[in-house]
C-alpha cells in the first residue's frame, strides 16, 4: 500500500495529532520538550544548501522578540535528536543565541519516512530554488522509491512539473550555477537542455547572460542547432557545421516536441530519408511515451 504523508505531516507541523492505525500513518509524541540547542543536529536530508542571510536575519530577530514560537520536528537518536523539519528555525534561534527550543519529538518512523517528511515539509513549504527541488525530487526517486508521479501527489505537483526539475539536473555545473543565481530563468534552462550538442550549452549560457536573451530568443538559437554567434565575432560555436533543417522539418519537431513533452530530433535526407529521436532520460518518462506512442491493447 502506498504509504500517505498527508495527515502524519500536518501534525508534525503543528496540526492534530497523528493517531496510528496502520503502515500508511506516522505516529507522534503528545508533549512538546523543551531541550538543549547544542543537542540538536540538522539533518544531512535538508534539500535546502543556501539560507537566504535576509530571511535568516529576519527570523532571528522575530525570534529575539518572540522567542521560538512553532517547535522544531525531531527524531530522538540517542541522547541527541536529528531534526526533521524546521531548521530554518533552529538556525535562527542558534543566531538568536537560544541556549533551549522546544521540539515535537516524532517516534513510530522509520529512515525512509523521516525522509520523506523533511523533504515533503520542504519542498512544499520553502522557497527553494529549482536545482534544490530538482535535488529534492531525485532523493524522494532514488532513496524513497517513489515513481514522479507519487513525487508530484506528495508535494502538490503534476509530474510533467516534476519531470521538467529532474531534467535540470542533466546541466553542465556552470548553467545549474547560473540557475541558483537568478542568472537564468527556469525557461532558459528548460530551452537550453533542448541543444543537440550539450558542449554549446556553456557559450549558449554566456550569451543569454551577456545579451539578457528571452527564452524565445534561446529556443530559437538552440533549433538553430549549433549556428550560435560567440559575441559578435560571428564564429560559431561548434568546430563543424551542422546541416541545415528544413522549416517543415524544425516544424514538425517542434510540434512533436510539444505532443510528446520531451526533446525530439528530426534529421531529413535527400530524398525523403531521415530519423525521428525521441529522447528520455528515466524509466519513467520511457514508460510514459511507451504508453503515448504505442498503448497497449486492453483485454
Amino acid at each position: 500500500m502506498e504509504r500517505r504523508l498527508g495527515r502524519g505531516l500536518g501534525a508534525l507541523l503543528g496540526g492534530d495529532v497523528g493517531i496510528p492505525t496502520g503502515d500508511d500513518q506516522v505516529s507522534e509524541s503528545r508533549e512538546l520538550r523543551t531541550v538543549a540547542i547544542e543537542h540538536v543536529d540538522p539533518n544531512p536530508d535538508q534539500p535546502r544548501k543556501v539560507f537566504a542571510s535576509e530571511a535568516m536575519e529576519s527570523l532571528r530577530e522575530s525570534i529575539v522578540q518572540h522567542g521560538l514560537l512553532q517547535p522544531v520536528c525531531v527524531r530522538a537518536q540517542g541522547d541527541r535528536y536529528r531534526i526533521v523539519a524546521g531548521e530554518r528555525r533552529w538556525r535562527a534561534a542558534r543566531l538568536a543565541g537560544l541556549a533551549e527550543i522546544p521540539v515535537r519529538v516524532v517516534v513510530g518512523i522509520d529512515e525512509v519516512q523521516a525522509l520523506e517528511l523533511a523533504l515533503v515539509e520542504n519542498l512544499q513549504r520553502e522557497d527553494l530554488d529549482p536545482m534544490e527541488k530538482a535535488r529534492g525530487y531525485r532523493d524522494l526517486i532514488d532513496r524513497a522509491g517513489m515513481t514522479q508521479d507519487q513525487v508530484g501527489a506528495r508535494v502538490g505537483m503534476n509530474r510533467a512539473t516534476v519531470a521538467n526539475h529532474l531534467r535540470l539536473l542533466d546541466l553542465p555545473k556552470e548553467a545549474q550555477e547560473a540557475l541558483i543565481a537568478g542568472l537564468v530563468t527556469m525557461g532558459h534552462a528548460r530551452a537550453l537542455l533542448g541543444a543537440a550538442n550539450p558542449k554549446i550549452i556553456p557559450t549558449l549560457l554566456a550569451k543569454i547572460v551577456r545579451e539578457e536573451l528571452s527564452v524565445r530568443e534561446v529556443e530559437a538559437l538552440v533549433k538553430d542547432g549549433t549556428q550560435v554567434a560567440a559575441g559578435s565575432s560571428g564564429t560559431k560555436v561548434s568546430g563543424r557545421p551542422t546541416p541545415k533543417q528544413e522549416p517543415w522539418a524544425r516544424e514538425f519537431e517542434g510540434r512533436l516536441r510539444s505532443s510528446l513533452g520531451t526533446k525530439v530530433s528530426v534529421t531529413n535526407r535527400k530524398g525523403y530519408k531521415g530519423q525521428i529521436v525521441v529522447h528520455y532520460h528515466d524509466r519513467d518518462e520511457l514508460e510514459r511515451l511507451m504508453e503515448t506512442l504505442a498503448p497497449q491493447d486492453e483485454v
